[in-house]
């Protein structure tokens, strides 16, 4: 005895969504689109954050690498060569969003995102993409800026004291601050 299984099948009523249940769909995957982009949206400042601190340690550490050299050489004089220099000089590799040394600019025709050094001020600038989580007391456009500073000691001499420059730090001109995407 054989079944016609196919037969069965088309004997059957078939029907296909109501559009209440289309509706539910709709909403559900809506809501899911809404919720995985505001993640998404908050690990991209999360990544700008981290990658800028993360520049900014790399800079930190090719300052005291110099300062190092410096000292080793016994040419601590040539640190102050270095105070207002632009610290991206100081690296081997410089990071794929440095645009380099611009002088005569709109602030507002430089991309998002990026480091350039800014000779007039003598300043390295990063533009922040994300503003709604970062702060400063610059106006628009949001942004960071940087400079490297002595570091000043005292040595006696005699019976004064003479400052020198015993190392370099590279410092905000302006603070900022990250705020927490995630609440």
């Amino acid at each position: 005895m054989s079944v016609n299984c196919c037969r069965y099948l088309s004997s059957s009523k078939q029907r296909g969504f109501t559009l209440l249940e289309l509706a539910v769909v709709i909403t559900i995957i809506s809501a899911l689109t809404v919720v995985a982009l505001n993640y998404y949206y908050k690990l991209l400042v999360d990544v700008e954050r981290t990658s800028m601190e993360h520049d900014l340690g790399v800079l930190r550490s090719a300052i005291s690498m110099q300062v190092a050299g410096c000292f080793v050489a016994g040419n601590m004089a040539g640190l102050e060569k270095l105070t207002d220099s632009n610290p991206m000089d100081l690296l081997a590799e410089k990071p794929k969003n440095y645009l380099g040394v611009i002088s005569h600019y709109k602030i507002e025709d430089i991309e998002k995102g990026s480091w350039f050094y800014d000779s007039k001020e003598q300043a390295l600038i990063y533009l922040v993409r994300n503003k709604l989580y970062f702060e400063t007391e610059l106006a628009e456009p949001s942004r960071a800026r940087f400079k490297i500073y002595p570091v000043y000691s005292d040595r006696k001499r005699g019976s004064g004291k003479a400052k020198y420059i015993s190392g370099l730090t590279l410092k905000e001109l302006t603070p900022y601050r990250w705020l927490r995407p995630w609440g």
